[in-house]
């Protein structure tokens, strides 16, 4: 159990520290949060419109239109500019309680990898890395990569290499407690 309980800490460190280093030290997520000198024009803009807090993707097509008008709607926008926006109504830059449950978070799923890694009889430090990557890269494809599929996020690749760098580690430093 004390194995289990520091290898949850260290790798959830491991984690932690890579995801400062990606989203904020090394800003690989640039891409997903671009200026604009427009920026308070547009955030004016939309907040006249005192829409509902939420993500909106437009053009959309109403809910209550038949299968042949959303057809000739989709057709009549195709080629024209598309937005995808979330929208909320108070910017409020808290960070402990975001990163205290980050934390928590990145614990429970290095707890979780432990007990995988577990299973394996003789687990080799190879196996370790490959299994974890794996695991990290299997959620790049199936999160990631599918919304990249259908909405073209920018930082697709600073995503791949949150799957698979931080993951490949927590393998070979997993070895170590198993």
């Amino acid at each position: 159990m004390k194995k289990q309980l520091l290898f949850g800490l260290i790798g959830g460190i491991l984690l932690f520290v890579w995801q400062f280093l990606s989203h904020a030290a090394l800003d690989f997520h640039s891409d997903f949060h671009k200026y604009t000198e427009k920026q308070d024009t547009i955030t004016s803009f939309v907040e006249s419109l005192q829409l509902e807090e939420g993500s909106y993707m437009m053009p959309m097509y109403p809910p209550n239109m038949s299968n042949e008008e959303i057809q000739k709607y989709m057709e009549a926008k195709k080629g024209k500019p598309w937005i995808i926006m979330q929208y909320h109504k108070n910017w409020d830059m808290g960070m402990a309680m975001p990163m205290f449950r980050g934390f928590v978070i990145d614990i429970i799923v290095v707890l979780m990898l432990f007990y995988i890694l577990k299973q394996v009889r003789d687990i080799t430090t190879k196996q370790a890395i490959l299994i974890s990557t794996f695991i990290g890269f299997s959620g790049f494809l199936s999160i990631s990569y599918l919304n990249f599929i259908w909405y073209e996020t920018p930082d697709i690749m600073a995503c791949m290499m949150d799957g698979i760098i931080p993951w490949a580690l927590l393998g070979w430093v997993g070895k170590k407690y198993v």
